[in-house]
């Protein structure tokens, strides 16, 4: 017999994974009882499940007999559609007011700005700073959004915001302007 200092290893690596589950079913064997069940006992709930209008299955024939058989009735008459009526024209073109998209100013500049802008990382411009956003602001709202959408140096494109629309960018962008820390 060797002694164990000769052997490099007494278990190799691709060995403990049997030994642990051996262990684990001879030290709890009541957790495999799912595993030692019938495919019968399994089912058997499933078994008793019934539609409507249907026999059970698995019903015993008493019980099929006994159940009252569906009774068929008319269908109802449906009634016709009211004509639709046309809305009037408006005399004056009617400004529609934009439905709320769900847009959160505040907490989208904080997800996506806030990290780099409040503490001026890589150079982002701080919000509020009317001397850094003064000069990138003369560039107008098309170049800004533009910028905003390519990203600039280490700023990613669209700030990460990739669900933001080029509008939503405009506000975030006239946010951080005004924004005083």
């Amino acid at each position: 017999m060797k002694p164990v200092s000769d052997n490099a290893s007494f278990f190799s690596a691709a060995s403990i994974p049997a030994v642990l589950f051996t262990a684990g079913v001879l030290l709890f064997p009541g957790q495999l009882s799912l595993a030692d069940q019938s495919a019968e006992e399994n089912l058997a709930l499933i078994a008793k499940v019934c539609l409507a209008g249907e026999d059970c299955v698995g019903a015993k024939a008493s019980e099929a007999a006994a159940a009252p058989a569906p009774v068929a009735t008319a269908p109802e008459p449906v009634a016709a559609p009211a004509p639709a009526v046309a809305p009037e024209p408006a005399a004056e073109p009617v400004q529609i007011a934009q439905a709320d998209d769900g847009f959160d100013l505040q907490a989208t500049y904080q997800m996506f700005c806030f990290a780099c802008h409040s503490t001026g990382l890589s150079g982002a411009p701080l919000p509020g700073d009317a001397e850094a956003w003064g000069p990138r602001m003369e560039k107008g709202r098309d170049e800004i959004v533009e910028i905003m959408n390519r990203g600039l140096n280490a700023m990613p494109p669209k700030g990460l915001c990739m669900t933001c629309t080029d509008d939503q960018l405009w506000e975030l962008s006239q946010y951080m302007v005004t924004l005083e820390q």
